[in-house]
């Protein structure tokens, strides 16, 4: 792009419905790694060879000079962004962990895209270059409009040269609409895209080496929390451990979010083992989380049963691989070294809760 000098271009923007009352409603941390995640998955499904003009917190703003793409390659793009988009929190929700209200209610985003073909100059704020013209401004205007949908494609006169165009999905069924803007009256057509959530399929992974093993031993305590505190507790120090670890490697990273199939550092040895959350069972009176090494020889499951609003049962388990030479092993070696690890991670767990209750109090 030529500051100064006008060009043609497609200017096309997916847009995350939603957006504004998730991240209102629902705690910083884990809604900005959630929607980060969700730009990528749209940046990584260009297959239009579009050019990232700006991130705009829910929507990516593309652009493509030259002549414009035919409808069914725009289509394509589309339902490509829209599925990927999907099966991304598709599969987010079938491992989710954490009970927060961003991941809880991060299956509720949709996407919608807004296009415009027309004419863009260039131009340039000191390192900053941006893409500047009445077009761009009437790309922006489209996303304010009154359609009452959450998920749709929106494609402005220009882009439709032909709406009987053959070879067009099945799901494209165009509606014409208007809006009436500052500049004038802008003619449109749009599509629903509810009916792409029908070939939204995925082959979720499975994580079941916990089923061959055995309950080794197991050390169980009252305490006096409620279930769901204990167990946003768990989940806060193995986040803790994984957070030091992140930065170590990568300061910039602080928003990883823990979910079955993720790896973290084991919360019982606190050492370098790397455990993988085979399994979470969230119910009104129980919880149960297990997760085992990344060899599947040994592992733990934590069982959270409610006892009163205020008092939980915890018991945790050693699981190990039902082998003879591993229980042998295990009997000679391990038994005694791993009792005290369990018995100081509840002394640890208790301490966090403590913690927990002292800064709620200071609030």
């Amino acid at each position: 792009m030529i500051p100064g000098k006008p060009q043609l271009a497609l200017l096309f923007m997916p847009d995350i419905s939603g957006f504004t009352q998730f991240v209102a409603e629902t705690e910083i941390l884990h809604s900005q790694h959630i929607i980060r995640e969700l730009l990528e998955i749209l940046i990584d499904s260009n297959h239009l060879d579009l050019q990232v003009c700006e991130v705009e917190g829910d929507a990516i703003f593309f652009y493509r000079l030259g002549e414009k793409p035919d409808l069914r390659s725009l289509l394509q793009q589309v339902e490509k962004m829209f599925t990927r988009f999907h099966a991304h929190l598709k599969l987010y929700e079938h491992q989710r962990i954490c009970p927060c209200g961003a991941c809880k209610t991060a299956a509720g985003l949709s996407l919608k895209v807004i296009a415009h073909f027309g004419e863009v100059t260039g131009i340039s704020v000191r390192d900053h270059k941006k893409l500047f013209g009445k077009d761009v401004i009437l790309l922006h205007r489209l996303l304010k409009n009154n359609l009452d949908k959450k998920e749709y494609v929106l494609l402005t006169e220009k882009l439709i040269a032909e709406i009987n165009e053959k070879d067009l999905p099945s799901w494209y069924v165009p509606e014409q609409a208007s809006e009436q803007y500052d500049a004038g009256e802008v003619q449109f057509y749009f599509s629903d895209l509810s009916d792409l959530h029908k070939t939204v399929h995925i082959k979720f992974p499975v994580y079941n080496s916990s089923l061959k093993t055995y309950v080794a031993f197991s050390e169980e305590e009252v305490l006096a929390a409620p279930m769901e505190k204990i167990f946003e507790a768990l989940l806060g120090m193995q986040q803790q451990i994984n957070l030091f670890n992140e930065k170590k490697n990568d300061p910039a990273k602080n928003d990883t979010i823990l979910k079955i199939g993720e790896k973290h550092p084991c919360l019982i040895t606190r050492n370098n083992n790397v455990n993988v959350t085979e399994s979470v069972k969230v119910e009104a009176e129980n919880i149960e989380m297990v997760e085992m090494n990344e060899k599947g020889v040994a592992g733990y499951r934590y069982i959270l049963k409610k006892i009163s609003p205020g008092e939980t049962n915890l018991s945790v388990q050693m699981l190990i691989k039902n082998n003879p030479l591993f229980k042998i092993a295990f009997a000679i070696a391990m038994r005694s070294k791993m009792m005290k690890r369990i018995r100081d991670f509840f002394i640890a767990l208790k301490g966090s809760l403590k913690k927990e209750e002292v800064s709620a109090m200071s609030l």
